[in-house]
């Protein structure tokens, strides 16, 4: 409960700018240190444009094909539940600019209800709060908190967000609807040679805990640097380190990783930004594992398996690629990407490949469009065997019948399976619901 209070809080304190908030395009007002090819904080925008905090609220009907807690039936085997239900949710989306700073928020949280399986109601909530200032004309300082708690993980956008180098490593690959709990900051400060060149340093850490006694809780913290150097008005270059480390709680188990990048980004036209990057890293795991014993021995011990406690040392080449293109309040991006992830609660540190695809478009005042799609798949570097594989899509509309009323509806599916296992879960969620448009705004926030 100290969780959602604190969540609340940050909410609270990013809604009670919300009067003031400026309107966007204002001269001389601080959007963020988006120099020298690096992009920016992208909290509280949406596609180029900074808009004003506003919020929505909806009460929707929803129906869900597959719920599955940690748990097992009589027989020993899972078994998945559909249900139909109702929820009340709240978004808040924005930003406000000063002459020197900004402060960026997307927040999403509800309230749901099902009616034929009580044991899934509650609270869920996710907030991205982004502060900048320019200190000087060489410096400046960016923040990023991204917190939340759920126990469903189907359906929606998730608006947790990172940065170009490094990221938050938000709970978003779960197996189960198990509660879980996730709070993670960066902070970094860039130094400004001249209008080519820039150095940056930066902060992370964050932890996750997850209500399941044998699903793994994880903290890490890491640091980074990275030097940009701007070739032309449309083109940088850069090379970067960063350190991540890994702590594994409810077994014995820590991962280091370090690694090393060269990025590059250019501008196309004045809309489509097209960014990548080739990393090499270097990883080093100690843990405790499980083996099947010889069949000698296990007659012996009257057991099929033991533990052992293992070292694993990788040098693993990985990079990102994407493609966006950024019209006033619309965005599409494509992206893909190779890299160390701290896992999902059953496979540990990984090395992860994925791609995804996204796209809000508003038509109208009236009309919004999102999209998105993705698929990833993560393979263990020491702790356990086989491979999580899964893809995810969903699409939402949301459509003002008046100033203050409006209609919305989404779609979401998911997949997934165990490699070596017979584990899988593919589900649906369904969506449709009023929204109450408190002030004029946009139809779609997210």
């Amino acid at each position: 409960m100290s969780f959602v209070l604190r969540v609340s809080a940050f909410v609270l304190f990013a809604l009670a700018v919300r009067p003031l908030a400026a309107q966007p395009g204002v001269a001389g007002a601080y959007d963020g240190p988006s120099i020298l090819g690096r992009g920016g904080s992208a909290v509280g925008r949406r596609g180029s444009e900074s808009v004003p905090i506003q919020v929505q609220a909806s009460f929707n009907g929803t129906y869900d094909s597959s719920i599955l807690g940690y748990s097992v039936d009589s027989g020993g085997g899972f078994k998945p539940g559909e249900s139909t239900g109702i929820d009340a949710t709240l978004s808040a989306s924005g930003r406000h600019n000063w002459r020197r700073s900004f402060l960026g928020l997307d927040y999403g949280g509800n309230f749901s209800h099902y009616f034929g399986n009580t044991f899934f109601n509650g609270t869920n909530h996710q907030l991205n709060l982004g502060w900048g200032t320019q200190l000087g004309q060489r410096l400046q300082l960016t923040s990023q908190v991204g917190a939340g708690t759920s126990n469903r993980f189907l359906g929606g956008p998730s608006i947790f967000q990172g940065s170009e180098f490094e990221f938050l490593t938000a709970p978003v690959g779960e197996l189960f609807d198990a509660r879980n709990y996730f709070i993670g900051t960066t902070t970094s400060a860039t130094y400004s040679f001249n209008r080519r060149q820039s150095v940056r340093f930066s902060g992370t850490g964050s932890t996750t805990r997850r209500r399941a006694r044998s699903l793994v809780d994880m903290r890490s913290y890491g640091a980074s640097a990275d030097w940009v150097y701007r070739l032309s008005r449309r083109s940088s270059l850069g090379v970067s380190y960063s350190f991540s480390h890994f702590d594994f709680e409810k077994v014995f188990g820590e991962s280091d990783v370090h690694t090393l990048g060269g990025h590059g980004s250019r501008r196309f036209g004045r809309d489509w930004e097209f960014s990548g990057s080739i990393t090499i890293s270097q990883q080093s795991t100690v843990g405790v594992r499980s083996f099947g014993l010889d069949p000698v021995l296990a007659a012996i011990l009257g057991r099929k398996s033991g533990s052992e406690v293992f070292e694993t040392n990788n040098r693993l080449v990985g990079g990102s690629a994407g493609i966006s293109r950024k019209i006033r309040r619309s965005n599409v991006s494509i992206s893909a990407q190779r890299g160390v992830t701290p896992g999902n609660g059953f496979f540990l540190t990984s090395i992860n490949e994925g791609f995804g695809a996204s796209i809000l478009h508003n038509f109208s005042r009236d009309l919004s469009f999102t999209g998105n799609t993705g698929y990833n798949k993560m393979s263990s570097l020491g702790f356990t065997s086989g491979a999580f594989t899964g893809w995810t899509a969903g699409v939402g509309v949301t459509y003002k019948l008046t100033d203050s009323i409006g209609i919305n509806s989404r779609y979401d599916w998911r997949t997934f399976d165990l490699r070596q296992t017979t584990f899988g879960r593919t589900g649906n969620r369904v969506t449709l619901g009023i929204t109450y448009f408190p002030q004029q705004g946009p139809a779609g926030l997210w």
